[in-house]
């Protein structure tokens, strides 16, 4: 199953990584908070999340929405992402917040931007990276067994 602007399919979240847990199991929860804050509903057609709505209340909704993005920081930090990552999704962060933080352009912003989105992607990329890695690697073991 095929989701918009990601590279994430059924296949990619069977994935096995080295700790047993597929890159699916690792992210469901990850997966679910994003698209609550980025795109859980519909205005004239348009996705939009909590952060637009509460982006609205002009300093405390882009703090609080902020603070709830580093949510994404501490999946990264849990799963022990490279550093790459983590400056990644910091990135997303500061610019959801500055250009967020600018009354009626940041809310338009926030509707479009979708970092919390953007962060579950980079999360999703480096695990099943490291999925195919750990694959491989498998690969490998099994092929020197199979040669004894």
């Amino acid at each position: 199953m095929k989701m918009a602007g990601s590279i994430e399919t059924s296949e990619h979240h069977d994935l096995r990584l080295p700790t047993g847990r597929t890159v699916g199991e690792e992210i469901a929860g990850f997966n679910r908070f994003s698209r609550l804050m980025d795109s859980r509903f519909k205005l004239a057609g348009v996705p939009i999340g909590l952060d637009a709505i509460i982006g609205v209340v002009p300093v405390a909704g882009d703090a609080v929405t902020g603070a709830m993005g580093l949510y994404a920081l501490g999946t990264a930090a849990r799963l022990k992402l490279p550093i790459t990552a983590h400056i990644h999704i910091i990135w997303n962060l500061i610019a959801d917040a500055a250009i967020g933080a600018v009354p009626l352009a940041g809310d338009v912003f926030d509707v479009f931007f979708r970092s919390h989105r953007k962060n579950f992607r980079v999360v999703e990329k480096h695990l099943i990276k490291r999925a195919r890695k750990h694959e491989a690697e498998l690969a490998v073991e099994l092929a020197k067994a199979s040669n004894v």
